[in-house]
């Protein structure tokens, strides 16, 4: 089974499910994370769907991620998150971080075990209903210690918009404890002690 990643105290609560990319025979075998709440009462909850790929040549399983966000007062909205296919069996984590202040991201965190383990950070823009994918395997390649990605969540943004990822461990990203991601760059920067972050917005405290 896979072990869900570690939350630092500091971290807001995020919503987690984990399962594993499997065929439930005459269904597709689903999971999903509770809701997380935005302002003005907007929801999102972020699911997995998988099944047998039915490629003759492969019959590898597939995974398929989507979205379910509700904006405030509004109808539903379903969105393509990202697919995937792989080994049987692969262990696969859903983390829903949660809303932007403003309401208009919502931020959260892929990850698939097995022979092409991969953690993919999204990032959902309401306005127009689309998630833009950040392969943090490639973001933290260069600038930290392997096994840094495993432990890290979605915290908030900086001013300039730019999402703020968290490690959980003290050891595990070196001496950095915050990082910037920059969906359109190559590499996470590391964010000095004490630098500003908006953290996610936190039902109750508008």
């Amino acid at each position: 089974m896979l072990t869900l990643l570690l939350l630092a105290a500091s971290l807001l609560p995020a919503q987690q499910a984990s399962t594993e990319c499997a065929d439930a025979g005459a269904t597709t075998a689903k999971t999903e994370t509770q809701p997380v709440r935005g302002p003005g009462g907007a929801t999102a909850v972020l699911k997995v769907s998988t099944t047998d790929d039915h490629s003759k040549d492969s019959h590898e399983c597939w995974a398929e991620y989507k979205l379910m966000f509700t904006p405030a007062g509004g109808t539903p909205v379903e969105a393509d998150v990202d697919t995937s296919d792989g080994d049987w069996g692969r262990p696969i984590s859903l983390r829903l971080g949660g809303f932007t202040r403003d309401g208009k991201r919502v931020l959260g965190i892929l990850s698939e075990g097995g022979k092409y383990a991969v953690t993919l950070l999204f990032d959902y823009h309401a306005g127009d209903a689309v998630a833009q994918i950040v392969d943090l395997n490639m973001q933290f390649a260069r600038v930290a210690p392997a096994g840094c990605v495993k432990t890290l969540g979605v915290i908030g943004t900086t001013a300039g918009g730019l999402i703020v990822v968290e490690s959980s461990s003290e050891k595990a990203c070196g001496a950095n404890r915050h990082w910037a991601v920059d969906p359109a760059g190559s590499k996470a920067q590391p964010l000095p002690q004490g630098a500003p972050v908006q953290s996610l917005y936190e039902s109750g405290k508008e």
